[in-house]
C-alpha cells in the first residue's frame, strides 16, 4: 500500500508542479516588464530590478501555490479516473480514503510552506521593497540624468540638462509640477549635494531664471539669481500601508487598528486557504468523466478565481472597519468548506444524484 500512495502522490504531484512553473512565468514576466519599464525611467539599476522583481514574485506564492494544488491535483486524478486507474486502485483495496490520504500528506507540508510565507517572509519581502525603494527615491539624483534626453525624476520633477562635466550638469532646465500649480528654473550649472538622512540640495549657479507657469501656456518670469538652492525630502517616509505590510505578525496580533487586523488576518487565511483549495480539488475531481478533463479545470479555474476575489472583498471591508473581526476573512474558507460539504452530502445520496 505504501507504494501505491507513492505512486499516487508521483502522478498527482507532476501536474502541480507544471501548474506552479506555468504561474510563476506569467507573474515573473508581468512584474518584471513593468518593472523594467520603470527602470528604463528613473534610471534603475539592472540588479535593483531583479531582487524587486524577484521578492514581488516571492510574494505571490502564498496565492499561486494554493491555485497551483487546486487545479493540478484535478488534472492528476482526471486524469487517473481517464485511465480508469482509479477503478483498478480501488479493487486493489485503495480506495478513496487511501487517496486523499497520500493527497493530504502533501498538502499539509505545502500548507505550513504558506503559512511560513506568509508570517515570516511576506514583511521581511515588503520591508525590503520599500528600503530599496526609498533608497532609489533620491531620482534626482545627477548621475541617472542623461544627457540631451528628458529625465524624469520622481512625481514633482522633470529635468533636461545639454552637458555633463566634473559630477555636475551643464546648462539645465528643471520643471516642477505641484498641486498650486506649476513652475520652471533654467540655469547655466546644477550640482548636487548630499545632506544624510534622505535630504538633498540641488545647487544651481550661472544666470538662474525661475518662472511660473500660466493656464494660458506662458511663462512668467518670477526671479534672477547667481545662485540657487533647491532643499528637498528625497526618501519620503513609508505610508501607513506600507508600514502594516512590513509589520511583523507578532506586532499585527497586539494591534486593533483595522488596516492591520486585515493585515493579519490575509497571512492567518493563507495557510487555511491552501488546505480548503487541496479538499476542493478532490470534490472537484469526482465531476461525472464524461464532460471531460477540461470542465474540471474550468471548474476549478473558476473556484480559484471566484475565492481569492471573495477574500479580497472581505480584505477591503476590513481595513475600513466595515466587518467585524470574526468571522472577518475567514468567512471565504468556511464557505468553500459549505459548499464542499454539501456536495459530499448530495454524492453520498446515490448514484442519481446531483453532482
Amino acid at each position: 500500500m505504501l507504494l501505491i500512495e507513492r505512486y499516487l502522490g508521483r502522478e498527482i504531484l507532476r501536474p502541480v508542479f507544471g501548474v506552479f512553473v506555468f504561474l510563476v512565468v506569467v507573474v515573473l514576466v508581468f512584474y518584471a516588464s513593468q518593472l523594467l519599464a520603470r527602470a528604463a525611467v528613473e534610471g534603475w539599476p539592472m540588479e535593483v530590478v531583479s531582487a524587486m522583481a524577484g521578492l514581488r514574485l516571492g510574494l505571490f506564492m502564498d496565492v499561486l501555490v494554493p491555485i497551483s494544488v487546486l487545479l493540478g491535483i484535478v488534472i492528476g486524478l482526471g486524469r487517473l479516473q481517464a485511465g480508469h486507474e482509479i477503478i483498478a486502485l480501488a479493487a486493489a483495496g485503495a480506495g478513496r480514503r487511501r487517496i486523499v490520504r497520500a493527497i493530504g500528506l502533501w498538502v499539509i507540508i505545502l500548507a505550513l510552506i504558506v503559512a511560513a510565507l506568509s508570517m515570516v517572509f511576506r514583511p521581511w519581502a515588503y520591508g525590503t521593497i520599500y528600503e530599496l525603494e526609498r533608497g532609489m527615491a533620491a531620482a534626482l539624483d545627477l548621475e541617472r540624468i542623461e544627457p540631451g534626453r528628458f529625465q524624469v525624476g520622481d512625481q514633482q520633477w522633470l529635468i533636461y540638462a545639454e552637458g555633463r562635466s566634473a559630477g555636475g550638469l551643464d546648462r539645465v532646465m528643471v520643471h516642477q509640477r505641484l498641486e498650486e500649480g506649476s513652475g520652471m528654473l533654467r540655469a547655466r550649472r546644477l550640482e548636487q549635494a548630499d545632506d544624510g538622512d534622505g535630504v538633498v540640495r540641488l545647487i544651481f549657479s550661472g544666470d538662474v531664471r525661475t518662472y511660473r507657469n500660466e493656464p494660458d501656456g506662458g511663462d512668467d518670469l518670477i526671479g534672477l539669481f547667481d545662485r540657487f538652492e533647491v532643499v528637498f525630502q528625497s526618501r519620503p517616509p513609508p505610508q501607513r500601508e506600507q508600514l502594516r505590510r512590513a509589520m511583523s505578525t507578532r506586532e499585527l496580533l497586539a494591534s486593533n487598528e483595522p488596516i492591520e487586523v486585515a493585515e493579519l488576518q490575509w497571512r492567518l487565511v493563507s495557510p487555511l486557504s491552501m488546505l480548503v483549495l487541496g479538499l476542493t480539488a478532490v470534490a472537484l475531481s469526482r465531476i461525472n468523466p464524461r464532460l471531460g478533463q477540461s470542465s474540471r479545470v474550468l471548474s476549478a479555474t473558476l473556484v480559484a478565481s471566484l475565492y481569492y476575489s471573495f477574500l479580497g472583498v472581505l480584505i477591503n471591508w476590513l481595513e475600513q472597519g466595515a466587518l467585524a473581526f470574526w468571522p472577518g476573512a475567514y468567512l471565504a474558507p468556511m464557505a468553500v468548506l459549505l459548499l464542499v460539504m454539501i456536495r459530499y452530502l448530495l454524492v453520498q445520496r446515490g448514484p442519481g444524484a446531483p453532482l
